[in-house]
């Protein structure tokens, strides 16, 4: 999968931009303040259709502008594929479209295009905020099963109907909670299903996730990432019925505080090297070391499960590294199929020997 053009319009610092990619790789060189990263996050659009970094269309919007326009031409493993998002702040909507052909819904977009982004960003939020671990994850699946991402639209809306009722009905519900059982039943479902195939998933990944971290890191710890639930077993029923339980175990507590308290919104997704959690006693370089490696883990895993290696996008991953190290990751992520990387750093690097084209912006 590579990507060839790239068009935007009134995309956070860009009024009207247009970048041609014809190498397998690019460097995306320019001054802080340029636009590296706002570009990254523009091609990140074209998997997800959102941002990223987690901001609201409206936040991406060029300030004094009413709307955003990303438009792509895709080589999809010898197919052509011309892919356009466009939001109109009035109106707030967003519309995607594949070929010219305008999708019913955004999560149609979903396993259109592949990519994988690295953020240096991401390091300290990502590893330190549970929520963000979950989305890293989510994210990952999301974009190699179609199925999953159903389930996680699904177990949102549940979930919110759910926290409604118990803000709205609040202690009447530790009395007669016959109104609740059926969300109950449903949450559970599909909370399943989620968590189960989130540990597929990290299963899949643990042994190149270790591989590729110490190909990175210089000190030879083990990484590893584990997914602990309070109501995991073995199989998705059993899994299931164990969340029901727990509902029900926490029913007063839940109604106090007015949301649900249990389920794959509240699982962890922890990473450790020698058995110590990263998110507590790793340094920043480890935290970066282990992101990159989770992002290059990402790539080999979508390759498997999609026959097509995503594109990379990596924003500022030689600050910190020096000469030596920073020319051996960009020997490395040169396995990757096409990589688009974002930096301000001089040219000590040997990017035009390792195949890239620098484009200056």
């Amino acid at each position: 999968m590579r990507l060839t053009r790239l068009q935007l319009t009134n995309f956070r610092s860009f009024e009207s931009a247009e970048h041609i990619f014809d190498a397998p790789g690019a460097v995306i060189r320019g001054d802080n303040g340029r636009g590296k990263s706002n570009l990254l996050e523009s091609i990140f659009f074209l998997a997800v259709a959102k941002s990223g970094r987690g901001s609201l269309d409206r936040d991406v919007v060029r300030w004094g502008s009413d709307h955003y326009v990303i438009a792509a031409d895709i080589d999809r493993d010898g197919d052509d594929l011309q892919i356009r998002i466009a939001y109109d702040h009035r109106s707030k909507k967003k519309r995607a479209f594949v070929n010219g052909v305008a999708l019913d819904r955004l999560s149609e977009m979903i396993g259109q295009f592949n990519a994988v982004l690295f953020s240096p960003e991401d390091v300290d939020l990502v590893l330190r905020d549970p929520s963000e671990r979950r989305r890293l994850l989510d994210i990952l699946v999301s974009q190699s099963n179609s199925t999953y991402l159903s389930d996680l639209e699904q177990y949102r809306r549940t979930l919110s109907q759910r926290n409604n009722l118990l803000k709205t009905q609040g202690y009447r519900l530790v009395r007669d909670a016959s109104s609740l059982i059926p969300w109950d039943r449903q949450l559970s479902e599909v909370g399943a299903r989620i968590v189960h195939e989130r540990v597929k998933t990290l299963g899949r990944m643990h042994q190149p996730l270790d591989v590729l971290y110490r190909s990175i890191s210089p000190f030879g710890e083990s990484l590893t990432v584990d997914y602990r639930s309070p109501a995991l077993f073995k199989t998705v029923e059993e899994t299931s019925q164990a969340l029901v339980a727990s509902m029900g175990a926490k029913r007063a507590e839940e109604t106090s505080i007015g949301h649900t308290m249990v389920g794959p919104h509240r699982d962890q997704v922890v990473f450790s090297l020698d058995g110590r959690p990263v998110h507590k006693f790793g340094s920043k370089g480890q935290m970066k070391s282990v992101l990159l490696a989770w992002k290059l883990s990402e790539s080999k895993f979508l390759n498997d499960q999609t026959g097509s290696q995503p594109v990379l996008l990596m924003d500022d991953i030689f600050s910190e590294l020096d000469t030596k190290r920073a020319n051996a990751v960009l020997n490395m992520i040169g396995e990757y199929g096409q990589s688009i990387l974002a930096t301000a750093r001089d040219t000590d690097l040997n990017l035009a020997g390792c195949g890239y084209e620098i484009i200056d912006i």
